[in-house]
């Protein structure tokens, strides 16, 4: 993955390729598959490819991480995903590190205000259909590109 050839080329260090390789063989433990964790995986992508083709890379590897470890498939919510891989991608800047990244986003970890509640109301958000697909935000716009 350190092959650096996206936007924000080298941000990837050798720990987060190994971080990066145990998710995608699903040998990362339950409790390592945290908030942060699903962050850490859209931030490494979205600093190895371009946002789209990151954004399949991440909806497969989540996909593939819920099915063969937790068993919980149908845990995965589209629009989450989406909505965060767009949050992440807008605030990533050049030659920063994931742990210098980490330092700044507890907007993203707060999980008694989720952010992506500034973008989508509570019905909205959590609605079968947006589960399942993406949907628009009713709030407000995300930031950066429409990514599907």
């Amino acid at each position: 993955m350190t092959g650096c050839t996206a936007q924000f080329e080298c941000n990837v260090t050798a720990a987060d390729d190994k971080f990066l390789k145990k998710f995608e063989g699903c040998f990362l433990p339950e409790s390592e598959w945290t908030h942060l964790a699903h962050i850490r995986v859209a931030w490494i992508y979205l600093n190895s490819e371009r946002e789209e083709s990151a954004l399949a890379r991440i909806r497969d590897g989540i996909l593939r991480y819920n099915t063969e470890v937790l068993g919980r498939r149908h845990k995965y919510h589209e629009t989450v995903t989406v909505a965060y891989t767009r949050i992440v991608a807008s605030r990533i800047r050049r030659d920063e590190p994931w742990v210098e990244f980490a330092k700044r986003i507890d907007d993203l970890l707060d999980t008694r205000l989720p952010i992506s509640l500034r973008y989508y109301s509570k019905e909205h958000l959590f609605s079968d259909a947006a589960r399942k697909s993406y949907v628009k935000p009713d709030v407000l716009d995300l930031p950066g590109p429409n990514l599907k």
